[in-house]
């Protein structure tokens, strides 16, 4: 399994620094400059160079590149997710279905614990100390598994259970695909990851790519 991400704090607007369109493919170009919002434009431009990092590092081109009906890029024989939040886009790639998810821990909407949340799930949130925290923990793992289905939103958030143990969390009742989860936390953000296998991430095993000081996208191949 490999990481990726990419922080935009510091990112220049695509629409007012064309080098950086020319580092992703046609339909992504596209994809960037529909968005309205400075900071959308950033984030779709991020997600494409991670795909393309993906896609290179596979011997693929982005070319290759479908999407399902719920929006999910796939690629044969590849397995990928990406996702954003606030200043950061994260992808990840693995050998088997994986889904992920990021969020900034922010004031979390706990009014919405009971009626999205299972029963476990929500008196976890209730007694925890951060119950901001807590909420943002349950809700990335609980999308990063809908997105590793290929369901996303089309799988309701309280038709399965993450349960929290004392080591971490697992899957309960779930008509849906086995999975094991991972989830850490970086900079005031929540990351977690699903997928079909057991599997171990650290922080360390993060790329950082860092766009604006890459005059090529040399730093995109292998």
């Amino acid at each position: 399994m490999k990481l990726y991400r990419i922080n935009i704090h510091n990112f220049e607007d695509p629409l007012q620094n064309k080098r950086l369109l020319e580092l992703v493919g046609t339909e992504r170009r596209k994809k960037v400059i529909r968005y309205r919002m400075p900071d959308d434009r950033k984030r779709s431009l991020a997600a494409g160079l991670i795909i393309r990092k993906i896609l290179n590092e596979n011997g693929l081109s982005e070319d290759s590149l479908k999407y399902s009906e719920n929006g999910k890029p796939l690629a044969d024989n590849l397995f990928f997710n990406i996702s954003h939040a606030g200043d950061y886009v994260v992808g990840v790639s693995s050998d088997r279905e994986v889904g992920c998810d990021i969020e900034k821990i922010v004031d979390a909407p706990l009014e919405v614990t009971d009626r999205f949340f299972h029963l476990k799930e929500a008196e976890y949130i209730k007694s925890a100390e951060d119950k901001n925290r807590a909420f943002f923990t349950l809700w990335t793992l609980k999308e990063s598994y809908m997105k590793m289905t290929g369901r996303g939103m089309n799988l309701p958030l309280d038709s399965f259970e993450v349960v929290p143990m004392t080591d971490g969390f697992m899957l309960g009742e779930s008509a849906e695909k086995p999975c094991f989860f991972k989830t850490m936390e970086f900079d005031g953000y929540i990351f977690s990851v699903s997928n079909e296998t057991d599997f171990a991430i650290t922080q360390n095993d993060f790329l950082d790519i860092d766009i604006m000081s890459a005059s090529e996208p040399a730093y995109l191949q292998d």
